[in-house]
């Protein structure tokens, strides 16, 4: 049982791949009586106490907060996550929760993710914990009218808290100001140009940050960050053969200097807010203190003022008719889904595969006790049966399948086989 606990630990925990994890055995083999596993049995460990975990029922209570989001990587199938905590066990945090806080309370995987689809998971986990207290997402529009379809059921009898995580929040406000700016996207062609300009020079170090693939308002921070120390460097840092090639390579974003200043401030508006949240959560004083923290920032310009006052009408709705402390960021479950996505990524085909059993064990602590019983009560019947019903075939096997060709015989085998023959005379 203790190569068990340990080979899912080095997985889980040490982030070592199947066949690192089964050369790790073989280094300190004299130190695992019973030989040592290979990869193919390292998985079938970690995928059973995933399925363990998962079927394990949740407690049936009052206050529980569902965090919920879909990932999608190739393929058609796509997989709902729905991660539960107490409001008990967050207040006792103080709003610092970890991946064992969480419970893994669903993992719906369809190949069209639909509002009745999220509606019926919500329906049949809150049968498991009771209805919840509050349901917190992205508010991607699927997921937003399946919540709110939800809640609409229970609503005679139940008050359920829909919240809008802040992190996208925050994200929303800044792709509404930014993606029309004409100076934010000059700046940005700008700071393009510069980063092929310097890449092979002697001045490769001062080059712009890698731009982000999603949005260019993604990029805002990175390149705030990077100008800020540009403007701060005189010739005096620079080496002299090097002075001609930062003027002219460089002296560009003196000319963004009011605009840089007015995007720091839009980054430490939504950064107070994020700070507020992710610290504190939701309740009657958040408002108070978010314009306590930001009572020091120069809102000298009319978008400023603009995006504070989104800022504050967000938090009023947020915080309607609330008692006591909520929370109100979904990045745990942003964190759960990115662990997951380093597993799923060495897959030979990258998919909703059976990696998403990985995920009810990134909650866990790994009890040697507990990994006992999920290996004498889980099978590899159990998680075969599972991954049929759930996972169906892979992308990998489906292509292996299509592209699998018959041997041709060669000359070389022909005359093989006619020596053969001869031989048998």
């Amino acid at each position: 049982m203790k190569t068990i606990v340990v080979a899912i630990r080095l997985i889980v925990f040490g982030l070592v791949s199947l066949r690192g994890a089964e050369y790790v055995f073989h280094l300190f083999n004299k130190y695992f009586k019973g030989g040592t596993p290979c990869h193919v049995v390292i998985q079938n460990w970690v995928l059973r106490f995933g399925l363990y975990k998962l079927k394990q029922m949740p407690e049936k209570r009052k206050d529980w907060v569902y965090i919920l989001d879909h990932t999608i990587d190739f393929g058609a199938k796509k997989c709902l996550l729905v991660l539960g905590i107490t409001l008990e066990c967050f207040r006792n945090a103080k709003c610092e929760i970890k991946h064992n806080d969480m419970e893994i309370l669903a993992i719906n995987i369809v190949e069209k993710a639909t509002a009745t689809s999220v509606t019926k998971v919500l329906r049949d986990v809150s049968k498991s914990t009771g209805v919840p207290v509050q349901v917190l997402s992205d508010d991607g529009v699927n997921i937003k009218k399946g919540v709110n379809d939800f809640i609409d059921e229970k609503k005679v009898l139940f008050s359920i808290r829909r919240t809008y995580d802040v992190t996208h929040k925050t994200a929303l406000i800044l792709k509404h100001h930014l993606k029309d700016d004409t100076q934010w996207k000059l700046f940005v062609d700008y700071a393009c140009k510069t980063k092929r300009s310097l890449v092979h020079t002697p001045l490769a170090y001062l080059a712009p940050p890698k731009p982000k693939d999603k949005a260019r308002w993604m990029n805002l921070e990175p390149y705030i960050n990077w100008a800020e120390k540009i403007l701060s460097l005189t010739l005096k840092n620079i080496e002299k053969e090097n002075h001609e090639r930062f003027k002219s390579e460089l002296r560009w974003i003196r000319k963004f200097r009011k605009s840089i200043d007015e995007w720091r401030t839009i980054l430490n508006l939504l950064q107070a807010l994020k700070k507020e949240i992710k610290s504190f959560g939701f309740s009657k004083d958040t408002k108070k203190n978010f314009e306590k923290t930001i009572i020091e920032l120069d809102l000298k310009t009319g978008r400023l003022v603009s995006i504070k006052e989104e800022i504050l009408v967000y938090i009023d709705q947020e915080c309607k008719d609330i008692d006591g402390v909520y929370p109100g960021c979904s990045d745990i479950i942003e964190s759960v889904i990115g662990k997951y996505k380093t597993f799923s990524s060495r897959s030979p085909m990258k998919e909703v595969g059976k990696a998403v059993l990985t995920m009810p064990v990134f909650t866990s602590s790994i009890d040697p006790l507990e990994v006992k019983e999920a290996m004498e009560s889980v099978s590899d019947k159990d998680l075969k049966k599972w991954l049929n019903e759930n996972i169906g075939q892979s992308l990998f096997s489906k292509r292996k399948e299509v592209f699998s060709l018959k041997k041709i015989k060669t000359p070389i085998n022909k005359n093989r086989q006619k020596l053969k023959k001869a031989a048998s005379f």
